[in-house]
């Protein structure tokens, strides 16, 4: 298995960080409206890498990804919040450019892939209020 290169920052930076944060959109929006994370479910992740992925002959696998992009969003039918900002994932290609197919507006949801996904869970909500990060 790989180790992982990225680096880690200290609790207390990153504590700092989600308060100024927070501070930011106090000015403008209710306390209860901030949102606090979203949980990105692994699976789903993985789901998306190997939708992205092939095999060669040589059982070698080729990622065509470089990341993903969450956009930020409240749905059309939670614009009272206060908990229900979820976060849009879209795969990357290798280029930094957003997967988006389809870019025709749709009729529904079901009329195609457009390779935007709405699976997150926001916090409030799923939360892990036990967590240094999870500040007043």
């Amino acid at each position: 298995m790989k180790p992982i290169s990225v680096p880690t920052i200290p609790v207390k930076d990153a504590q700092i960080r989600v308060e100024n944060f927070r501070h930011q959109f106090k000015a403008s929006v209710p306390e209860d409206n901030i949102p606090r994370a979203v949980l990105i479910p692994i699976q789903d992740l993985m789901a998306i890498v190997e939708k992205y992925s092939s095999v060669d002959e040589n059982g070698d696998i080729t990622n065509k990804l470089s990341g993903v992009r969450a956009y930020f969003a409240v749905k059309e039918t939670d614009k009272a919040l206060p908990n229900d900002i979820t976060a849009l994932i879209v795969p990357v290609d290798l280029a930094g450019n957003d997967l988006i197919k389809n870019t025709a507006i749709a009729v529904s949801a079901e009329d195609d892939d457009t390779g935007i996904y709405d699976f997150t869970k926001p916090c409030p909500d799923l939360c892990d209020t036990k967590s240094p990060l999870f500040v007043p």
